[in-house]
C-alpha cells in the first residue's frame, strides 16, 4: 500500500511539468503584427470562397443564387473574369441593361480567359446589346454629378464615359455649384448608339447695354439731397403777433415756409411692381396762390425685377411751381435722381450698378391746413424721364421699363 502510494506521488510531480508545457503549446497565437495584411488575406480567402460557391450554384442550376454569389465578390475584387461571368448570368435572367456593362469589362480585360470562356462572353454580349441602347456621354466641366432620370450616377469627376440603358425616353443631368445645370432628354434605341454631351454654362452676370441704351451706369449710388433721418437746422421764421394773436391779414399776404413728410410709393423703378420709401420736402409760399418747393425721395421695390433676384430702388429730388386755390394745388416739376440695381449672388456675380434719370411732369393735390401751424396733404404725379429702362443678364432682357415713373405720398407737415 505505502509503495503504490508513493507511485501515485511520483507519477503526480513528472506529469506537472508535461501538463504546463501542454498549457503553453495550446495558448492562442500572438495577433500578427501587421493588420492590413491580415484583412487583405481575409479579404482574398473571402473572394475566392464566394467565386467557388457561385461555381457551385451554377452547376447546380441555381442561377440566382450564382449571380448573387459572383456579385458579392466583385464588390470585393473587380476581377474582369468575375464580371464576365456575372453577365452571362444576368442575360440568363433577363437583365441585360446590367449585363452588357460587365461582359464589356469581361472582354476588354480578362484576356488570359480561356477561349471557350471569352466566346461565352462576347455571345452574351451581343445578345444584350440588342436588348439595350449605348450612349457615350461627354461632360465639358470635372467633378459634376450626373444624374440619370433623377438617380445619381457619378460623382467622381470623369468627365468621360459609357452607359447602357434600356429603349426609351430618358434625362441625363449635370450639375456644379457656379454652373446651370447641363441637361439633355433623348430617346434610347434597342442596339442603338448615341452621342450626348452635358454641357454645363457659368451663372451669367449682368452686364449693361451701351449707350444710348444702357439701363444704368457703373457708379456709386449717390447719397439723397437731404437726409430723411436729420431734422431741418434752421429755425422757422414767426409771423409777428398783432394784439397777442397772429394776424390774418399778414398770414394772407406775408411769405411763409413749411416742412413736410411721409410715406410714398413710386411705380417705374425698374418695373411696374410698387417701391415703398420716404419723402421729405420743403416751400416757400410768396402768397397764398402760389408756392415754391424743393423735395428729396427714396423708395425701394418690394420685389425682384420681374421676378428675378434682382433689387433696385431710386433716389434723387424734385423742384417744383405749385398754383394753389382753397385746398387744391397743382404743379409743375423737375426731377433728377438715380435708380440703382443690385443683383443677388444666389443667382449672378453680385454687384451694384446706378444711373442717372433727370425728367419732367406734373402734380395734382389737396392741402388741409388742421391748425395754424400743421398740416396735411396728399398728391399723385407723374414724370417723363429722358429714357427708358432695359434690364439685361447675359445678353437676355429681363424687364424693358418705359421712360415714365408715376408716385403717391402722403405726408404731414409744420407751416411757418
Amino acid at each position: 500500500m505505502v509503495k503504490r502510494r508513493a507511485w501515485l506521488v511520483l507519477l503526480v510531480a513528472l506529469s506537472a511539468p508535461l501538463q504546463a508545457h501542454a498549457d503553453e503549446d495550446t495558448k492562442p497565437a500572438p495577433p500578427p503584427s501587421n493588420p492590413a495584411a491580415l484583412q487583405q488575406a481575409t479579404q482574398k480567402a473571402r473572394f475566392k470562397a464566394l467565386v467557388a460557391k457561385a461555381e457551385r450554384e451554377r452547376r447546380a442550376g441555381r442561377l440566382a443564387e450564382a449571380a448573387t454569389a459572383y456579385a458579392d465578390a466583385f464588390e470585393l475584387e473587380q476581377d474582369p473574369l468575375v464580371a464576365g461571368r456575372l453577365g452571362v448570368l444576368l442575360v440568363e435572367l433577363g437583365n441585360p441593361t446590367e449585363a452588357a456593362d460587365l461582359l464589356l469589362d469581361g472582354i476588354e480585360r480578362a484576356t488570359d480567359a480561356p477561349a471557350a470562356e471569352r466566346e461565352r462572353f462576347l455571345k452574351a454580349y451581343d445578345t444584350a446589346r440588342a436588348r439595350v441602347g449605348r450612349v457615350e456621354v461627354t461632360v465639358s466641366e470635372a467633378h459634376a454629378e450626373i444624374s440619370l432620370d433623377g438617380v445619381v450616377k457619378q460623382t467622381d469627376g470623369i468627365t468621360g464615359f459609357t452607359m447602357f440603358l434600356p429603349p426609351g425616353e430618358h434625362e441625363l443631368r449635370a450639375k456644379l455649384k457656379g454652373f446651370e445645370d447641363g441637361v439633355v432628354h433623348f430617346t434610347a434605341s434597342k442596339g442603338g448608339t448615341l452621342r450626348v454631351e452635358l454641357t454645363l454654362l457659368p451663372l451669367p452676370s449682368f452686364k449693361p447695354i451701351e449707350p444710348p441704351e444702357r439701363l444704368l451706369r457703373r457708379r456709386r449710388v449717390r447719397e439723397p439731397a437731404v437726409n430723411v433721418d436729420e431734422p431741418p437746422n434752421d429755425e422757422p421764421a414767426r409771423e409777428p403777433i398783432v394784439g397777442g394773436v397772429i394776424g390774418e391779414e399778414q398770414k394772407k399776404r406775408g411769405t411763409r415756409g413749411s416742412v413736410s413728410g411721409g410715406p410714398v410709393v413710386v411705380f417705374g423703378v425698374a418695373s411696374w411692381q410698387p417701391a415703398v420709401g420716404a419723402v421729405i420736402a420743403g416751400s416757400l409760399s410768396p402768397n397764398e396762390y402760389v408756392s415754391l418747393g424743393l423735395e428729396a425721395r427714396a423708395a425701394w421695390l418690394t420685389s425682384g425685377v420681374e421676378g428675378a433676384q434682382i433689387n433696385a430702388m431710386t433716389a434723387g429730388g424734385l423742384v417744383s411751381a405749385c398754383g394753389h386755390w382753397r385746398w387744391f394745388f397743382g404743379c409743375v416739376l423737375g426731377h433728377l435722381g438715380v435708380i440703382s440695381g443690385e443683383f443677388s449672388s444666389a443667382s449672378y456675380i453680385p454687384q451694384t450698378i446706378t444711373g442717372t434719370f433727370p425728367g419732367f411732369g406734373g402734380r395734382l393735390g389737396a392741402k388741409v391746413n388742421l391748425t395754424d401751424s400743421f398740416l396735411v396733404q396728399a398728391a399723385v404725379d407723374g414724370l417723363g424721364l429722358t429714357r427708358g429702362l432695359r434690364v439685361v443678364a447675359d445678353s437676355r432682357v429681363i424687364a424693358e421699363q418705359p421712360p415714365a415713373m408715376f408716385s403717391a405720398q402722403i405726408a404731414g407737415g409744420w407751416e411757418f
